[in-house]
């Protein structure tokens, strides 16, 4: 969860002036083609017919790219988890969350999403959340980039398509006690158990508790939805998504994702509890233990990625 601000913020990742991850924005309008592809030949007598396969470039996916601020000339990794539906919910290391609906397919389209930031950063015109315009200029099938817009910051983003996204989900598969600890002795953990219930605690007393649902049980994605109390600023409560990611895959990202340290930006994002002196990210290692998410409220968004 990213930053519970303050002494009281926990390292959860937070983002405090989060991009909407629920249907915060809506989706534009733009070339959004769904092209399917064209009808085979007939087949030989006798020959198992197949049905015609879609070609459309669909947005639902766990995808993982960069993102560049023309604005400030800093670049940061970005995942962006879109569910089933197009609910979408971009990450970045530096701290930024964006959050809105995606169409389902198209090769070129606009969305309005909305952001947030931690509350002891900022984006360049000083606010801490605001709109945000995303253009996709070119999405094919695994790929997808285009340029953002908002709160004073201009840029552009290029993903690809995990093939992680492509497991199956579970609440078996996904059960298990995850944790993540800094440099310094900061820990937060969390439990999902057999019954989808979601319980988690860090060292600074924060806690959250919720569920864990699956939307489509044939791609990795999990949706969230919790309360968060006893932790300042970030109490209330969270929808969002999660999705179960290999850690060796993932090690950019974590090396990158550093907690607030001295009141500012470290070389990566604020992380729920970034308070100062917080330390750095411990680098986990394995497959298919690794707990990416982000939840949006009311007025802040939690993100963090937690390794059992």
């Amino acid at each position: 969860m990213n930053g519970f601000s303050g002494s009281r913020l926990p390292a959860l990742t937070l983002i405090a002036a989060s991009l909407a991850l629920t249907a915060c924005g809506g989706s534009g309008g733009g070339d959004s083609s769904t092209g399917s592809g064209a009808s085979p030949s007939t087949p030989p007598i006798g020959t198992p017919s197949t049905p015609p396969t879609s070609t459309a470039a669909t947005t639902p996916g766990v995808w993982k790219g960069s993102i560049v601020s023309t604005t400030t000339g800093q670049t940061a990794s970005v995942v962006a988890l879109t569910g089933p539906d197009g609910q979408s919910v971009w990450m970045a290391t530096d701290g930024r969350v964006w959050g809105g609906q995606l169409p389902m397919s198209g090769t070129r389209f606009d969305a309005t999403f909305a952001g947030h930031m931690y509350d002891g950063a900022h984006f360049p015109d000083g606010t801490n959340h605001g709109p945000a315009s995303m253009t996709v200029d070119d999405h094919a099938q695994g790929t997808m980039s285009g340029r953002y817009s908002g709160s004073g910051d201009t840029g552009t983003f290029n993903m690809s398509l995990s093939p992680m996204w492509d497991r199956p989900a579970s609440i078996g598969t996904v059960a298990g006690v995850y944790t993540r600890t800094t440099s310094n002795g900061y820990t937060m953990t969390m439990t999902l158990d057999a019954n989808g219930q979601l319980h988690g605690s860090d060292s600074r007393g924060c806690l959250f508790n919720g569920t864990v649902n699956i939307p489509d049980a044939t791609h990795n994605m999990y949706r969230i939805n919790a309360s968060v109390t006893s932790c300042g600023s970030l109490d209330g409560t969270y929808q969002g998504m999660g999705a179960l990611l290999d850690a060796d895959a993932m090690r950019d990202w974590m090396t990158a994702m550093h907690p607030l340290e001295h009141g500012g930006h470290s070389h990566g994002g604020p992380m729920m509890g970034g308070s100062p002196g917080m330390g750095h990210n411990t680098v986990p290692s394995g497959q298919r233990n690794l707990f990416m998410f982000s939840m949006v409220g009311a007025n802040s968004a939690i993100m963090d990625a937690l390794a059992r």
